[in-house]
């Protein structure tokens, strides 16, 4: 049994890094550590996630990435960003699960964004949040947009609606360039349903705004039942479109975009097709689909796209889409891709020009993302459902790859992220860094959530708790969310942490903690999840068990002797170090 030694020797030693490496990766994928594996801090009062990182290349783009993971094994879900090698830099639970997180510019200023509310399974009702540092409080309201600015960093600056009391959907929140918003939403209506047995029926109608942040103004409309027939969709009806509360979602919108001219780029998942809309809200085109208005150039692999997400336009005629190729147990793929499409306007041609795949060749039932990344040309792609993301170099080269969850059982659901995107981001946040003593160990721990300007912390200690009475003591190298400092033993009996930047400026001061005693740190608050366990997810959990227990009893030897094996090949493989720098 000594291979079973040694793996619950790596358990104990994966307790102490800050990810998991790839010589974990089994494990990690097949859920031995849970569907969505943790790290705790001393110092911080939640949980990050544990990123399985299977590749790393310096090449790599530098910014932060932005998630936001949710799931039944997901207990505080909220927005998070980590660093380029899957550090946590800044989390918050107390708006509950958030979808759509990235980084946009408003006025020149640039805000975390991101939709918050009820997930109904397929779309939402909620809706969504701009985050920024600012100073001068005030607050304004009107019916339709709620905005609040606040002192302090990583706080609320607007929260914004659709108009006419609608809610806003969790697919897409745009900021465009001229200062106004793109949202999608999602309405019940009645609806004939007659062709599918249902003369009085139920959809959800698939709606996008456009409305001036400023004012709240609606600016446009566009509506989908008013301009494709329902059994145009390719999904099936099933029981839906009986009730009100289980409408039929026959086209199912789940990204917008603006071009220059002024128009829209639309997708629906459910038709399978990408349709680009005037000002007027005629359809000038669709791209896919069984309306498809383009020859493919490239033997059907530019419009042969199913079940897609975020599409977006991309420069010189050319626009990206994550292809799911995929719904439920529907799929036309072998596995999903991100594309990036060119397009002939002249000629009403298509051409891929790339598609972009995981190494896993992950086959992808919901979500997703893809993003060009403009400093370095890279590409990002989220795998949405599969909880995982990988970045490219434009021609294809897997440049890194993160798992933050146990792809491998990801079918479950327990673990998901809807979108990844990466962006320069700088947090200064106006709290102040936490610590928590250790005095049996003689260890300091210390961070500073959503700070980014740290380079080292260094260590004071005094007589008294006033700023006077404090002596520099030692100084320790930031390198990762949360730092251990090994308290000298000739300390004096308060002690404090300073945040130093690159500059040697001090950007914050931490609370004052005695020597002596060992400091409690409180949870962050976050809304009540209540049960989020699916009659699917305890049938299949129940099933599984069985099987295993039923498995195990009739085959205990070999299951063992090949479970010895398997562990002999995977302890000793050693994989590339992660750069300290």
């Amino acid at each position: 049994m000594r291979p079973l030694f040694w793996l619950w020797m790596s358990l104990v030693a994966l307790s102490e890094s800050t990810s998991i490496s790839a010589d974990h990766s089994y494990w990690y994928d097949w859920g031995v550590y849970g569907a969505y594996p943790q790290r705790t801090y001393e110092s911080f009062g939640a949980a990050s996630p544990w990123t399985n990182i299977l590749k790393y290349d310096s090449r790599c783009d530098d910014g932060h990435v932005f998630i936001g993971p949710r799931g039944l094994s997901v207990p505080t879900p909220g927005p998070i960003i980590l660093d380029k090698k899957g550090d946590l830099v800044w989390m918050e639970t107390k708006w509950g699960q958030a979808m759509d997180l990235k980084v946009q510019s408003y006025q020149g200023n640039d805000y975390i964004t991101f939709w918050t509310g009820t997930d109904n399974g397929t779309f939402g009702e909620g809706h969504y949040l701009m985050v920024k540092h600012l100073r001068n409080g005030f607050n304004i309201a009107n019916r339709r947009l709620i905005i609040e600015q606040l002192d302090s960093s990583y706080e609320i600056f607007k929260i914004v609606k659709p108009a006419d009391n609608l809610t806003g959907d969790l697919h897409e929140f745009r900021i465009t360039d001229t200062g106004t918003a793109l949202m999608t939403i999602y309405e019940r209506r009645a609806a004939d349903l007659t062709v599918y047995g249902i003369p009085q029926g139920w959809i959800y109608d698939s709606l996008f705004q456009e409305i001036d942040l400023a004012t709240g103004d609606l600016l446009f409309q566009w509506r989908a039942s008013d301009h494709y027939a329902i059994n145009e969709s390719r999904a099936p009806i099933r029981s839906f479109g009986r009730e009100p509360t289980n409408g039929f979602d026959f086209f199912h919108i789940n990204s917008i975009d603006k071009d220059n001219a002024g128009n829209y780029l639309i997708s629906s998942r459910y038709m399978c097709a990408l349709t680009y809309i005037n000002q007027k809200g005629e359809i000038i085109w669709q791209l896919g689909g069984d309306k498809n208005n383009f020859t493919d150039l490239s033997g059907g692999a530019a419009t042969n796209f199913t079940w897609q997400h975020h599409a977006s336009w991309y420069e010189n005629n050319s626009l990206t889409i994550f292809d799911n190729g995929a719904y439920d147990k529907l799929h036309t793929a072998e596995y999903s891709r991100g594309l990036l499409v060119g397009l002939d306007y002249a000629n009403m041609t298509a051409t891929l020009v790339k598609d972009y795949v995981a190494p896993q060749h992950l086959l992808v039932p919901s979500q997703g993302s893809m993003q060009m990344l403009q400093d370095t040309g890279n590409v990002l792609v989220g795998w949405g459902h599969t909880p995982a993301y990988t970045e490219f170099s434009a021609d294809g080269e897997v440049l890194c790859d993160v798992h933050i969850g146990a792809v491998s059982i990801s079918f479950l659901g327990w673990c998901k992220n809807y979108r990844t995107f990466k962006s320069q981001w700088t947090g200064r946040p106006k709290t102040v860094p936490s610590v928590a003593m250790r005095p049996k160990e003689g260890i300091l721990y210390v961070s500073w959530n959503g700070a980014t300007d740290v380079e080292h912390w260094v260590l004071q200690s005094g007589a008294g708790q006033d700023d006077e009475a404090f002596v520099d003591i030692i100084a320790v190298t930031k390198e990762s969310f949360e730092t251990e400092i090994l308290v000298p033993d000739e300390v004096q009996e308060y002690l404090r942490v300073a945040a130093v930047d690159q500059s040697g400026n001090v950007l914050a001061y931490s609370k004052p903690v005695s020597k002596r005693v060992e400091t409690k740190t409180p949870p962050m608050t976050a809304p009540s999840q209540g049960s989020r366990i699916s009659i699917f997810q305890l049938l299949v959990t129940t099933c599984a068990l069985v099987f295993v227990i039923i498995l195990f009893l009739f085959f205990r030897s070999a299951i063992l002797r090949g479970f010895n094996r398997v562990v002999r090949r995977a302890v000793p493989y050693k994989y590339q170090e992660l750069p300290t720098s």
